[in-house]
């Protein structure tokens, strides 16, 4: 039964392609709709723009004089793009349909412009549980997607529905009818579920967001739902670009989605969505376990990696809760292989209440550098370090000293010169610099009494960045690590936090401020007055 239609006769005033900025000009082509002409220009380069050059906020066709303003759709080559489109919905007995037909143009080459016709379908066959992403082009198929697996995301990329943006003419004249046709779409699946199942459906509902359009983030939430009824809706990252999601996930340790599968094929089969995940991925079906999971369904790495680490329950979930608690804080600088090869070595040395003894003191003994020095012991090294009897306080120290006397490969650390042009900077009494070769690191660990020398395969990857501190006398007083934007640590002789010294501790911020670095550690106290004006 036909439920509701939306024809869309124009989708975008004009489409465009950039073609790449010569001398300093950026190129892009565009087609105009009002005339059906193919025409290029090209923008100048804007002083002090990271991007290196702007378009302008409107232009107009060379042919018609027509002005194009926000409404223009800027595609990749060969990227098709919808200028006329058609909604239908459509529900049976326990489906419901969504069919989208379109007209689509695309550039292929310079100044030529062609077009084609396609059909894009999604089921949500409630009986099956079963959602399906399905389009074709020029009747040919091109896409068979299951989309209610929550690790499915070409979607995002492959749905013509990602055109319904903000720029797009149909959002901005008729966004509400829009709104209303999402609503109906959601409420007609949700009706059927209640039909089929017997019982109230949670909301379906969440927001579009800006990324995907109006459309493919609630359609990716519905299939989800369509496939585990009683689960909480997708998390607010679904509407964030794809390579967000993909690092939500790496945060919760998530690299291998397989398992996934398994947990869909055993809720088609009247399976809760919580016993679903425990049974395809190993977990115990105990509370602990099963309230986290329903909190944040994708915590069931982070579960499953404790329980790897350790057998003992109640062990288990706490080096969960600390586990979880590490990675919150700590993830833009921890190596995720180096922390857990590191916590199966302690494991072997001080057993499972030493190891979560360990973990739940992270912060203390600095588990980020001891999983990097751990990596980089010798194998006598780590053989001197499971023999030995070390306080777990001390392991920190113990490590750094043996990486020390280990021999020493010197690299050559091949800073950009950009990174140096922002970070160096000398001022009257102190001087900030980055060390160019390794060497140099290895002095200043010995000079400060610190692991500053294991940053040195961080840096020749350009992952990390260290920032030494000198005196008017040159003598080293502090060392500070930077990732990205951000100050991470900020340490004086022994790793103490830097902001001991009241003198070095302005001078950083000073630094900090013009180089255009955030402070996040609690090595550097910002002043009150600061953080006001921050906030």
């Amino acid at each position: 039964m036909n439920v509701s239609e939306i024809k869309i006769p124009q989708m975008f005033t004009a489409y465009a392609e950039r073609l790449g900025c010569v001398n300093q000009l950026n190129h892009t082509q565009y087609f105009c709709e009002e005339c059906d002409q193919a025409f290029a220009s090209a923008w100048g380069v804007s002083p002090g723009s990271m991007s290196m050059y702007e378009r302008g906020t409107y232009f107009h066709c060379t042919y018609c004089g027509k002005q194009h303003y926000k409404n223009v759709a800027y595609l990749k080559n060969n990227e098709y793009c919808p200028n006329k489109v058609r909604l239908s919905l459509k529900t049976f007995k326990d489906l419901v349909v969504l069919e989208v037909y379109y007209d689509a143009v695309f550039f292929d080459g310079a100044y030529r412009v062609r077009s084609r016709r396609g059909k894009e379908t999604f089921r949500f066959d409630i009986a099956k549980q079963t959602a399906t992403f399905n389009s074709w082009l020029n009747k040919s198929p091109v896409h068979a997607i299951d989309i209610g697996n929550p690790f499915e995301l070409d979607l995002f990329q492959d749905s013509i529905l990602r055109f319904f943006t903000a720029d797009s003419l149909v959002v901005t004249n008729r966004k509400p009818e829009l709104v209303a046709f999402i609503k109906e779409l959601r409420e007609a699946v949700q009706n059927k579920m209640e039909k089929h199942f017997g019982h109230k459906i949670k909301s379906m509902y969440v927001s579009s967001g800006t990324r995907h359009g109006m459309f493919l983030t609630p359609l990716k939430n519905i299939a989800f739902r369509v496939t585990f009824p009683d689960a909480h809706n997708l998390s607010e990252m679904y509407r964030e670009h794809i390579s967000d999601i993909k690092v939500m996930w790496e945060r919760h340790l998530i690299t291998d989605y397989s398992f996934i599968q398994q947990a869909m094929s055993i809720a088609r089969k009247g399976t809760d969505f919580i016993t679903a995940v425990i049974t395809s991925t190993g977990l115990p079906n105990k509370a602990a376990v099963r309230r986290e999971i329903e909190k944040d369904f994708f915590e069931y790495r982070r579960l499953v990696e404790s329980f790897n680490l350790v057998k003992n329950y109640d062990y288990a979930i706490r080096m969960y809760t600390t586990i979880k608690l590490i990675l919150n804080k700590q993830q833009a600088r921890l190596d995720m292989k180096n922390l857990f090869n590191f916590l199966h070595g302690m494991l072997v040395k001080y057993g499972e209440s030493g190891l979560v003894d360990l973990a739940e003191n992270a912060e203390k003994i600095n588990i980020d550098d001891c999983s990097r020095l751990y990596d980089q012991l010798t194998k006598d090294s780590k053989r001197t370090l499971m023999d030995e009897s070390i306080r777990i306080r001390d392991l920190h120290n113990w490590m750094a000293k043996k990486h020390r006397e280990q021999g020493h490969k010197n690299l050559i650390l091949d800073v950009p010169d950009y990174i140096i042009n922002r970070l160096s900077m000398q001022k009257e009494q102190i001087k900030f610099f980055l060390p160019k070769e390794s060497r140099e690191l290895v002095a200043a660990g010995k000079e400060l009494h610190n692991c500053v020398a294991s940053y040195a395969v961080a840096m020749e990857g350009h992952k990390k960045w260290i920032v030494l501190v000198a005196n008017d006398k040159g003598k080293l007083v502090a060392c500070l690590e930077v990732v990205g934007n951000a100050l991470v640590q900020a340490k004086l002789i022994n790793n103490q936090r830097l902001a001991k010294d009241d003198q070095l501790n302005t001078e950083v911020i000073s630094w900090a401020e013009k180089a255009n670095i955030d402070i996040k550690t609690h090595d550097v106290t910002i002043p009150i007055a600061k953080q006001v004006i921050s906030a």
